[in-house]
C-alpha cells in the first residue's frame, strides 16, 4: 500500500501485525519495537507478548539494558543468556525483570533507516540455543523493514496531533469572534471594545477565553455579569 494512502490507525495495526509476524518468524516469545525520539530516548511503538512490561510502570530506561546499548552503539547483540552471571552484572534490573517473566534469552537488533539507527527491535525467548548466522541476517532485514513502518507511524501520529491542535485553535477563534459580535451588538459598542472587556473578564476570573466565549454564544453565561464588569470599567 502506498505510504500516502496508509492512515494512522492502519499504520499502527500494520506495525503491530508486523511485530507479531517477525516474532513468529524468528522464534521469539515476545518482541518490542523501540523507536528513538528527537532526544534519543527510546519509546515503545509496538509490542507482541508481554515484553513491554519489562520497562516497568514508569518506563525507566535503565530497564532496557542491552537495547539501550544497542541503540547507542548501533551494534546488535544476540543470544544474551539471562541466566549468565555476567549478564546480570552488566544489566541487573533488566535481567531480573526479564527472568521474572520467564524469559531465558534476549536479542537486540538495531533498526536502521537510510543507514541511521532509529531504534531497536527487542526480542525475547524461552530458549537458550544459539541462533544460526542466517537468523541474525534475517533479523536485521526484518528490523530495517520495521523501521520504515515505525517512523511512518510516528510521523502520522505527529501530523494528527498538529491537525487537531490547529482545528482547536480555529474553533476557538471562531467562537471568540461570535462572542465579540454578540456582545458588541447587545452593548452598542465596537467588537474591539467587546473583545477587550471579555478578555479582561476572563483574566480577572481565571477563565480560558475560548471557554468563556463559548458560554456567551450558547447562552450558559449571564452576559449581564460581563456587562456589569464592562460598565464598571468605564
Amino acid at each position: 500500500m502506498p505510504a500516502g494512502l496508509i492512515g494512522d490507525a492502519d499504520c499502527g495495526e500494520l506495525l503491530r501485525r508486523a511485530v507479531a509476524h517477525c516474532a513468529g518468524l524468528l522464534g521469539a516469545d515476545a518482541a518490542v519495537v523501540l523507536l528513538a525520539d528527537a532526544y534519543h530516548r527510546l519509546q515503545v511503538i509496538a509490542e507482541y507478548g508481554d515484553a513491554a512490561r519489562l520497562l516497568g510502570p514508569d518506563g525507566a530506561p535503565d530497564a532496557w539494558g542491552p537495547f539501550a546499548d544497542c541503540y547507542r552503539s548501533g551494534t546488535g547483540e544476540t543470544d544474551i543468556a539471562l541466566s549468565d552471571p555476567h549478564t546480570a552484572a552488566r544489566w541487573p534490573r533488566f535481567t531480573g525483570l526479564a527472568r521474572e517473566q520467564g524469559h531465558l534469552a534476549a536479542h537486540a537488533v538495531p533498526m536502521r533507516l537510510c543507514s541511521q539507527v532509529v531504534g531497536v527491535l527487542a526480542l525475547f525467548s524461552g530458549a537458550t540455543a544459539p541462533r544460526a548466522e542466517r537468523d541474525g541476517v534475517f533479523a536485521r532485514s526484518l528490523a530495517d523493514l520495521l523501521a520504515v513502518t515505525a517512523v511512518q507511524h510516528r510521523s502520522l501520529e505527529r501530523s494528527n496531533i498538529e491537525r487537531r491542535q490547529l482545528q482547536r485553535a480555529l474553533d476557538s477563534r471562531v467562537v471568540i469572534e461570535q462572542a465579540k459580535g454578540m456582545l458588541a451588538e447587545r452593548w452598542g459598542t465596537t467588537v474591539d471594545e467587546a473583545f477587550t472587556v471579555v478578555r479582561a473578564y476572563a483574566r480577572a476570573h481565571r477563565r480560558r477565553l475560548p471557554d468563556l466565549a463559548r458560554q456567551v454564544v450558547d447562552g450558559t453565561l449571564d452576559s449581564g455579569l460581563v456587562k456589569e464588569y464592562f460598565l464598571n470599567r468605564r
